[in-house]
């Protein structure tokens, strides 16, 4: 049994990973933290197989907190990192990290990983052993994190319950308060993200950022609609044909991706 802990400051990002990982066969995800130093004290003590170890914590680095475990452990785990930016791989690597996954996952990208972990537990005379990566393995491994971009379920909230949703289904997102509702054609979700944090999630190439408080999905525009001082109005493709303004310093750009 391959034994996962999981350190994300984010609920919804626990819960998608863990019920992912879940799906694995004689995966156990045997605890959870949402901070590095609640992170190290739970890990020092349940000592996992494996760590899935977000980059970006409320208190600490995750490369540090990584690290720390690292030198501090007589047998440390195996160290995954995760981040929404493909941008920090370099460096979790030089930690000697065993893998770099970027949200939002995917099974087939986290069955690479799980089966990369327990080769490593097989043929390692101590789990605990450094890894260390030569150059070209380092660039290979960049390369599995850079293709691994096409867009994942996102973790969404309804009538006190998480689900996840497909991506392909978000007509547009919008500022509501704190954090980001998702509207798909018929249903409007709660999240826990930011519409930044959002953003960080979901393809470049499908979701465009119209304005401050809206993202929108590129293939559920209908039409354009021109409005005052050269702005204009993306009519989207949901039950109510909401109207989303499209800030002027970024008409240009949408109209490029729209192909006219």
């Amino acid at each position: 049994m391959l034994k996962v802990f999981i350190v994300d400051d984010e609920a919804p990002a626990r819960e998608e990973l863990r019920y992912l990982l879940e799906q694995f066969f004689e995966v156990s995800v045997i605890g959870e933290a949402a901070s590095g130093e609640e992170a190290i004290e739970s890990v020092m003590q349940l000592e996992p197989d494996a760590v899935f170890l977000d980059i970006h914590l409320q208190d600490r680095d995750g490369v540090d907190v990584g690290q720390e475990l690292l030198e501090s452990m007589v047998r440390p785990p195996v160290i995954i990192f995760a981040s929404a930016y493909e941008i920090h791989a370099v460096r979790a690597f030089e930690t000697e990290a065993v893998d770099y996954i970027v949200k939002p996952f995917s099974e087939a990208r986290l069955e690479k990983t799980v089966n990369r972990v327990r080769k490593m537990l097989r043929t390692m005379e101590a789990p605990a052993e450094a890894v260390r990566f030569s150059e070209e393995q380092l660039q290979s491994l960049l390369q599995t994190v850079l293709a691994d971009q096409q867009p994942r379920r996102v973790p969404v909230e309804k009538n006190g319950k998480i689900m996840l949703i497909d991506p392909n289904e978000i007509v547009f997102a919008t500022l509501e308060g704190r954090y980001a509702s998702i509207y798909t054609h018929c249903e409007q979700y709660a999240t826990s993200f930011t519409l930044q944090e959002l953003e960080s999630r979901l393809s470049r190439q499908q979701f465009f950022r119209t304005h401050r408080a809206f993202i929108v999905n590129l293939a559920k525009t209908a039409e354009l609609v021109p409005w005052f001082k050269g702005s204009i109005h993306l009519v989207m493709q949901d039950s109510r044909k909401t109207e989303v303004p499209v800030s002027r310093n970024v008409v240009k750009e949408l109209k490029k991706r729209l192909g006219f």
